[in-house]
């Protein structure tokens, strides 16, 4: 079986302008939007929103109700702290936001990233499962040594092995985390698998460093990886569970999934998921490489990563 493709279409970049922390009661889509329409988080909380529609004064007002001067010196002095160990914010505004991110319809108002993230991540494919570590760490290996980025979050011990699996092959890694890059624990066992991929590609976090992972950390972290790739493969999961829903929340941005022939087989949500097109079935690894490759080279953004 194999589903008609969607693709989505790109959205404009804006120049770089300094962003503070967003309050916390504030949606982060909604945020990064407006920010990006005004031009400058800071013209925002100056009270400068020209040519806002009233929905969204309505929420620059909310942003503002929630940020003092104080907050802003401290989020310039965290800024400043973090870079000092290697950790740098990118914002909406800046030209090193990630393009796969930019145009899919959930994106985030800033990332904290230890590492680098270069032109070449825009060709990146997204690996999420449950339990199938096999499938999970054949499909990262011969997506690197295809010349893909594999971003997947690094919250388990089938995440890091698809991190590992990936660098063995020479390939770039995109990790994301659950939790902020200075909270205590948010590594947990795979301290050593982040430092490598924060040395050979980028360690993200979309949240402020001393966040705690909680349930809706989790819920976001999974938002940011499948929002850094183009494309998104899906190893294994039940109904209902983290890989249906990531499934879906993918295939409402826009973007394309592809699942092996076992997981169609066995569980009625793919075909429920992707009855609208947006999914396609591959037979092994190396078909999964071939599909990836032409789709994401059909549809990269090269000026927008």
């Amino acid at each position: 079986m194999v589903m008609t493709m969607t693709i989505a279409r790109p959205m404009s970049k804006q120049p770089f302008s300094p962003s503070p922390r967003p309050p916390v009661p504030s949606p982060g889509t909604h945020t990064a939007r407006i920010i990006a329409a005004a031009g400058s988080a800071l013209k925002l909380i100056a009270g400068d929103d020209v040519g806002l529609d009233e929905t969204d004064r309505a929420h620059a007002a909310d942003l503002r109700s929630h940020v003092s001067v104080e907050d802003l010196d401290q989020a310039r002095d965290l800024i400043t702290t973090m870079r000092a160990v290697g950790v740098s914010l990118v914002t909406v505004l800046d030209d090193t936001y990630p393009g796969n991110m930019l145009w899919a319809n959930n994106h985030q108002p800033f990332l904290w990233v230890r590492g680098q993230m270069l032109p070449e991540d825009h060709r990146a494919v997204a690996v999420v499962g449950e339990r199938d570590s096999d499938r999970a760490v054949a499909a990262a290996h011969a997506l690197a040594e295809a010349g893909l980025t594999v971003a997947a979050p690094l919250r388990t011990a089938l995440d890091a092995a698809v991190h590992e699996a990936a660098l063995a092959a020479g390939g770039r890694t995109l990790g994301v985390l659950t939790g902020g890059m200075a909270a205590p624990d948010v590594l947990g066992p795979y301290a050593n698998v982040a430092r490598q991929i924060g040395e050979r590609a980028a360690l993200v976090s979309p949240f402020w460093p001393d966040t705690a992972p909680t349930d809706q950390t989790i819920a976001q972290e999974h938002m940011v990886t499948c929002g850094l790739a183009a494309t998104v493969y899906i190893t294994d999961g039940g109904d209902g569970g983290s890989s249906h829903r990531c499934t879906e929340m993918v295939l409402k941005t826009g973007k394309h999934v592809f699942v092996p022939q076992r997981l169609h087989q066995e569980h009625a949500w793919v075909a429920q998921a992707g009855f609208r097109g947006g999914i396609t079935v591959v037979q092994d690894t190396d078909d999964l490489s071939k599909q990836a490759v032409n789709l994401v080279d059909m549809c990269s953004q090269t000026t927008m990563f």
